[in-house]
């Protein structure tokens, strides 16, 4: 029996380690050169490229899914990036990822066929209800090649606690703005410095942090003990939707950890994604 200190060592490791090789695709020049020429900026592309898993999906599905984001930034960009068809944008955002990844690790790696199998059998183990991103890249399928087989692989994973995530905090009666606001805190970053990054106005932000103040879960700048708790809870309770996950992997997940340790430090070092996910997250 795997007790509930190992679902969140391993879960929180996996997802500090996933989070660079699967969203490497966000920041790749391969994924931006790739969009452009279908004629999309970055931020439609983002929603577009993010969000077609789940098919032609309107803004509104984008906003519910993605969860953090203004629809005044989602709508508009859906709008314009919808023109672009669904597969065509999905095979952009395929090659760009592989490409990417196959420069940035100089090949395909030893271990990946490996590295690939254990988080296939993580996301295996794993359901849909709920999780309507995650359910939306499984019915993709999986690329012709070893890099796209991995890629895949780490994006359900990353996908799957994404949802998990959500389902989480909106459990908790925290809305989009009060999360990024808490998540702040939780990464010990300066109040209101991540949260413009997802759209929201200042007018917006400072509504945010009146009702947060108002629960009695911030005080300044800070949290106060009852908002620590309350973050420290959403994120255990999103530890509990992937015990499923850390349950599959069993006695080989710290070796699943070993093998995605230096490819994701690789991506951040090459600029890859912006910081290392483990400087920022709790243990």
């Amino acid at each position: 029996m795997i007790t509930d200190d190992e679902v969140r060592r391993i879960g929180r490791r996996l997802r500090d380690l996933v989070e660079p090789l699967a969203a490497n695709v966000y920041f790749a020049p391969e994924a931006q050169e790739a969009y452009k020429a279908l004629g999309l900026s970055y931020i439609p592309s983002y929603f577009r490229s993010r969000s077609a898993c789940m098919g032609d999906v309107a803004g509104d599905v984008v906003v519910a899914t993605f969860g953090v984001f203004n629809p005044a930034i989602v709508l508009p960009a859906m709008e314009k990036a919808r023109k672009v068809p669904v597969d065509d944008i999905l095979a952009a955002r395929q090659s760009g990822a592989i490409g990417a990844l196959t420069r940035i690790l100089d090949g395909v790696p030893d271990g990946l066929d490996r590295a690939t199998a254990l988080l296939r059998r993580a996301s295996d183990a794993c359901t849909c209800e709920g999780h309507a991103i995650f359910a939306g890249l499984r019915s993709l399928g999986f690329p012709g090649d070893p890099m796209g087989h991995f890629w895949r692989a780490a994006d359900l994973v990353r996908e799957h606690r994404g949802d998990s995530h959500i389902i989480a905090w909106t459990s908790h009666d925290v809305d989009a703005v009060e999360i990024t606001l808490l998540t702040e805190l939780w990464w010990r970053l300066p109040l209101k410095s991540y949260v413009g990054t997802r759209g929201w106005t200042p007018d917006e932000i400072d509504a945010g942090i009146g009702r947060l103040v108002e629960r009695g879960l911030i005080e300044g700048e800070e949290f106060t003990s009852a908002g620590e708790q309350l973050r420290a809870s959403i994120e255990e309770a999103t530890d509990r939707q992937e015990r499923r996950v850390v349950e599959a992997l069993g006695d080989d997940a710290d070796e699943l950890l070993a093998w995605l340790e230096p490819w994701s430090k690789a991506v951040v070092a090459s600029g890859g994604y912006p910081t290392d996910p483990s400087s920022l997250t709790r243990p």
